[in-house]
């Protein structure tokens, strides 16, 4: 990345734009530890100084077989930590879940709650997120995985929801997409809570390569 650019990231003036029917979204890209984020689009507009890049180009910079997605979760009113998420397969549900983390079918993860807990202090435990209409979905086979699995099902490219194994394995009528490859404690920390759904995913997106 030219120093310019870079600069312009770190004070916030970089951000891609996406058009939709009747206006305009748009994600902030930032660094984090040397790593450049693409956030969730939102229909929020960027400053007047600032540079705007075709959302659809950046994501075409993405390795399908390999694309690192975040979730940040909050509860009790703090952000508790970032979990990321490689996603290594290149299929129509991780295709999905990368859509609803970039927000790019104009629906996202964004400001989601996790919903339930599975098996929790059990050798199966396991957390379930994101926005599903629990419709029948009987296409998909039964995967099984390990510690930081994780698996995702959807009727359409505007929801889905997500599972993340936070112990051994689950069995779970779903597609497995990926692997957390840190932020695990986060989600073992959200498992442990009383209630679940008081945890919201509060910032989403992708890792884009340099």
């Amino acid at each position: 990345m030219k120093p310019d650019i870079r600069k312009k990231v770190e004070a916030g003036e970089v951000f891609g734009i996406q058009e939709n029917q009747n206006d305009f979204n748009y994600s902030r890209l930032s660094l984090d530890n040397g790593q450049l984020l693409l956030h969730c689009l939102q229909n929020q507009p960027p400053p007047h100084v600032a540079i705007t890049l075709p959302v659809s180009e950046i994501i075409k910079t993405l390795n399908p077989k390999s694309t690192i997605t975040f979730l940040d979760m909050a509860w009790e009113g703090l952000t508790r930590g970032r979990v990321y998420i490689r996603v290594s397969e290149d299929k129509t549900e991780a295709r999905q879940f990368v859509g609803l983390c970039t927000g790019q079918p104009e629906s996202s993860f964004l400001n989601t709650q996790l919903n339930r807990v599975v098996g929790k202090g059990q050798m199966d435990e396991c957390v379930f997120g994101g926005n599903y209409n629990f419709n029948d979905y009987n296409e998909l086979d039964f995967p099984y995985g390990g510690v930081g699995f994780v698996t995702f099902k959807s009727n359409s490219e505007k929801s889905g929801e997500f599972c993340i194994n936070t112990n051994s394995y689950h069995w779970y009528l779903a597609a497995d997409i990926g692997q957390v490859e840190s932020g695990l404690e986060v989600v073992k920390a959200a498992a442990q809570l009383n209630d679940i759904t008081q945890v919201t995913v509060v910032d989403c997106g992708v890792v884009v390569p340099l």
